[in-house]
């Protein structure tokens, strides 16, 4: 189920996406972060839509599976599922969609040897893609709602 950032249900994410595009100027963000608890991998994927200058809403939706083995496999679902919301949007809307990937250029993090093949896996499926430290859906929205730092209003 999809929700707002104050924990208000979303039953259709293409309704509500809608509602929010007025124009062209409006950019459609997708990202995804995870956190291993105990013997599950919680996933939270995101979806903000800006409209620059006029701010923007977010929606956001929470998955889990049984714990994730190694980074790779976490990094690659982090990604198809923000790969699959921004198909599923795309469907809907021909309207601009950057997908962000919760990986680092830096070569001093374990996440910098996926950086071409998960920004590959976006591009080869015509979205825009960011990375750390530009890739904020992922790595601040996404990552504050997995770890909890994030609590609603409702």
């Amino acid at each position: 189920m999809w929700r707002s950032l104050s924990g208000k249900p979303i039953p259709d994410l293409i309704a509500a996406t809608q509602e929010l595009l007025r124009g062209d100027r409006e950019v459609i963000h997708v990202g995804s972060d995870s956190q291993n608890y105990g013997q599950a991998t919680n996933y939270v994927t995101v979806v903000a839509v800006l409209d620059p200058g006029h701010g923007g809403r977010v929606f956001y939706q929470r998955s889990s599976i049984p714990r994730a083995q190694t980074l790779a496999h976490k990094l690659f679902l982090e990604a198809e599922l923000s790969l699959d919301t921004a198909l599923f949007l795309s469907r809907a809307f021909a309207h601009d969609i950057v997908v962000h990937v919760d990986v680092n250029q830096d070569i001093k993090h374990k996440s910098s040897q996926y950086v071409r093949a998960l920004a590959g896996m976006v591009l080869g499926h015509g979205f825009q893609v960011r990375v750390k430290p530009d890739s904020w859906a992922a790595t601040h929205l996404a990552d504050s709602l997995v770890k909890g730092k994030h609590f609603s209003a409702a």
